[in-house]
């Protein structure tokens, strides 16, 4: 008992680590909405009625106030088993069964979250989008987020707390974009940097285009993109309530696991993302070219 205690102690902390660097989406759990003990949650959403002109002889025209609820519904139930050979971990020093639990949630878990994340925000009736689906090039990429912006603001989405995601492909685009529009088409020298982390006052995240994608369907095995390929999506955090209500990590080393002479790994995620139907505004999406086959994990 007390060696299962020890690894637990020694592996856990990998594995929460690797999470924590590798996610993209982080910026979306701000933890306002409490899934505890519960599969649904009510939000309520209230509608004011307009100003109207005031009268001297009646005084105040009346109004309404309404107030309905928005129903929040996790649905993304997903884990995993696998097993390590008490024999394989040992000849390679203990080392295999961290680096696989390592291993399964950076490339197995995180990229699964992001895209599903992504896909659910994109999918959203009401997001602006852009009017052509397609590809960006160098000479249009600065006027698609120009759009962009302006629609957002048109909506009046608040300016600050913007966060631009896009791909690195397009993210090359926009800066051979500024380099030209700046008259740098040729930038010679070893200590110049042209990556910048913010755009417009927007902070940037690149996300692969594996995980970047309008529609996303997750089976027994991975998942897989459909839909359009996204070439940058700006989203206000406060439109968005990204959860994870249950992450549970279980190992059992060879003396507890009583099926066979291994490292058992369990893990699970009980997770959602959710787009508030009163600030659906706070998000754009830049759609590109449609996928012919479907991609991921």
């Amino acid at each position: 008992m007390a060696n299962s205690i020890a690894l637990v102690t020694k592996y856990q902390p990998i594995v929460d680590e690797v999470f924590k660097e590798a996610t993209l989406t982080g910026d979306l759990e701000s933890g306002a909405v409490q899934f505890d003990g519960s599969q649904t949650v009510k939000v309520l959403k209230v509608s004011v009625p307009d100003l109207g002109n005031y009268s001297r002889n009646s005084g105040f025209t009346a109004g309404d106030v309404t107030a309905t609820w928005e129903s929040w519904q996790l649905t993304q139930d997903r884990g995993k088993e696998f097993s390590i050979d008490s024999m394989d971990n040992e000849e390679t020093l203990d080392q295999t069964f961290g680096a696989a639990a390592s291993a399964f949630i950076k490339t197995k878990v995180v990229p699964e979250i992001d895209a599903y994340r992504f896909a659910k925000l994109a999918s959203k009736t009401g997001v602006s989008a852009n009017a052509v689906a397609g590809a960006l090039a160098a000479n249009t990429i600065i006027e698609a987020i120009d759009t962009a912006e302006a629609e957002l603001s048109e909506d009046e989405v608040p300016v600050d707390g913007r966060i631009l995601y896009i791909t690195p492909t397009n993210y090359q685009l926009l800066k051979q974009a500024l380099a030209t529009k700046a008259g740098l088409s040729r930038i010679v020298g070893a200590s110049v940097d042209r990556n910048f982390e913010t755009f417009d006052g927007m902070k940037v995240v690149l996300v692969p285009q594996s995980r970047f994608a309008t529609t996303i369907t997750v089976g027994t095995s991975g998942y897989t993109l459909s839909g359009n390929n996204i070439n940058f999506m700006i989203v206000h955090p406060s439109a968005v309530e990204a959860v994870a209500k249950h992450v549970k990590l279980r190992i059992f080393t060879p003396d507890i696991n009583q099926s066979m002479d291994a490292y058992k790994f369990q893990y699970r995620i009980y997770h959602d993302a959710f787009v508030y139907d009163n600030k659906v505004a706070g998000i754009y999406v830049s759609k590109g070219a449609a996928i012919s086959t479907g991609s991921g994990s």
